[in-house]
């Protein structure tokens, strides 16, 4: 081996150059904008619950009864409430939803003997064939004798109170049963204005109550019965309007059919700009809570709707998502993390919790039964809005203090005389003396000018009025100054007067 040579592990010398001289160009005189992008608030892991296991279960553990009482603060305390609904909060009226084991798209698919699932009903393409056009007609008769029956349930009514307390923002209903509008404070506008004001409830998907013409555009109630057949119905209006250019000698334009006024798959949504318009305002209006309840998030377009109101509500402090569905929220990457609480159970036991006092002061029969002190069963809202009855399950330690008769205001313990060291009692304190209010000091100022004021005129001069702040009144108990008298005047001389004579 060569031997090692020192000056090899020498290190470099350092040269010290002067700086180079700065050039002036024309990017010196130009100032770009510094933006800081702050980090986004890092968020806790979704609490979720289970309200089938709490409401069963022998008692709640900490966790539940934190996540119970984040449930009831939103529905409770927040004051801008956005909801997206879809069909499960209908069931409990009595109409089916769609994508469950026993919702629409299974039983139509047996009942119109459909190759591929019911949702073939609800695509555009019914209207290209006619079997399929008679079985959407059956299917809207039959749907429109369910909605006829049904009546709001206590989740409708829940959220028809948050209405009238305006504290709910929007709800967004993907649902065309239009169970919503039977409520005053939920009734929306057919069809959506892209101005505003809007109302409170926008329909998604459309709804029964309404029929439209597909080449005139008449809009009127839904008749059921005209719907019958593979044939659509004619419109009366187009028919009216054919009569008169054929008298006029004009060409004719074509008779429209009517349908229903829903949306279907693979067409055009006729209130899309209004409904973009109105998710625009609610997002600047920032709500500070979100609630996605009985939807399952299949649409794009509602997908994206309610991904763009998580992100708007958890960017502000206190803003709270909440997901109430018999299922979890669907996965991906563009709703991961956008809930922050996930509550598994049916959403009419989620209005007997939060048992906010009706709208219009009715009694709510829903009961919300368990085994759970915390979970007692209530038959009955409170009916005044403004009196708020609690309910207190009895406890060990307070069912002694049930029995006892509570006091009046005005009653007191009896006074127990107190002993001093010795035994004896202790002897009474003498009353106080009533405090007498001493009397206000005189000054000499104060003092000559009241003696001032009381001198005559004629040797004073000129009355002087007594400027603003001084005192008016002579203060009592002050010796008045002796007055004196004027000298007394020399008698008068005697005029002498002199008459001149004039001599002859």
């Amino acid at each position: 081996m060569e031997p090692e040579n020192f000056t090899d592990r020498m290190e470099a010398p350092i040269i010290l150059e002067p700086p180079l001289k700065k050039q002036k160009t024309e990017q010196d005189h130009v100032t770009a904008e510094v933006v800081v992008l702050r980090p986004p608030p890092v968020r806790k892991a979704p609490e979720t619950i289970d309200l089938r296991a709490c409401l069963s279960g022998p008692a709640l553990t900490k966790a539940q009864q934190r996540s119970i009482d984040t449930l009831l603060k939103v529905f409770r305390k927040k004051k801008k409430i956005v909801v997206v609904a879809g069909a499960g909060i209908s069931v409990g009226a009595g109409i089916p939803d769609f994508r469950s084991a026993g919702g629409l798209f299974s039983t139509l698919r047996s009942d119109h003997k459909l190759k591929t699932s019911g949702k073939e009903l609800f695509d555009a393409a019914v209207y290209r064939d006619n079997e399929l056009t008679s079985s959407f007609h059956d299917m809207v008769r039959n749907l429109d004798s369910m909605v006829k029956k049904a009546t709001p349930t206590a989740f409708h009514h829940l959220l028809a109170s948050l209405a009238h307390e305006d504290r709910l923002l929007r709800l967004y209903s993907q649902n065309v049963d239009c169970i919503e509008n039977q409520l005053p404070p939920l009734r929306t506008k057919v069809p959506l204005e892209p101005k505003g004001p809007w109302p409170k409830t926008i329909q998604l998907h459309g709804g029964l109550e309404k029929m439209v013409c597909s080449k005139c555009g008449w809009l009127g109630g839904f008749n059921a019965e005209l719907f019958r057949g593979s044939e659509p119905p004619n419109c009366l209006e187009c028919v009216e309007m054919e009569s008169v250019r054929g008298i006029a000698g004009k060409r004719s334009l074509g008779v429209g059919k009517l349908r229903p006024r829903i949306v279907l798959y693979n067409e055009y949504h006729p209130d899309s700009e209004a409904i973009g318009c109105v998710s625009r305002a609610d997002l600047k209006t920032r709500p500070d809570a979100l609630v996605v309840v009985g939807t399952s998030l299949k649409v794009p377009g509602i997908k994206r709707i309610v991904r763009e109101m998580c992100k708007s509500v958890q960017d502000i402090r206190g803003g709270v998502t909440v997901w109430i569905n018999e299922d979890d929220p669907p996965l991906g990457k563009d709703l991961e993390g956008a809930f922050d609480l996930i509550v598994k159970g049916d959403c009419e036991k989620v209005a007997g919790l939060v048992a906010l006092p009706r709208w219009d002061g009715t009694v709510s029969e829903v009961r919300v039964e368990s085994s759970t002190p915390e979970f007692r069963e209530v038959s009955k809202f409170p009916t005044p809005a403004n009196e708020l009855e609690i309910q207190v399950p009895p406890t060990p330690a307070t069912a002694n203090c049930l029995g006892k008769k509570r006091k009046s205001p005005g009653e007191s313990k009896p006074r127990v005389p107190k002993k001093n060291k010795e035994g004896e009692p202790k002897k009474p304190r003498a009353p106080r003396k009533p405090r007498i209010p001493a009397q206000p000091k005189v000054t000499l100022d104060k003092t000559f000018k009241a003696a001032k004021q009381a001198l005559p005129s004629a040797i004073v001069g000129k009355a002087q009025k007594p400027q603003q702040g001084q005192d008016k009144v002579q203060p009592q108990n002050m010796p008045t100054p002796p007055m004196s008298s004027p000298p007394p005047l020399p008698p008068p001389e005697p005029t002498i007067h002199v008459r001149q004579q004039v001599l002859a």
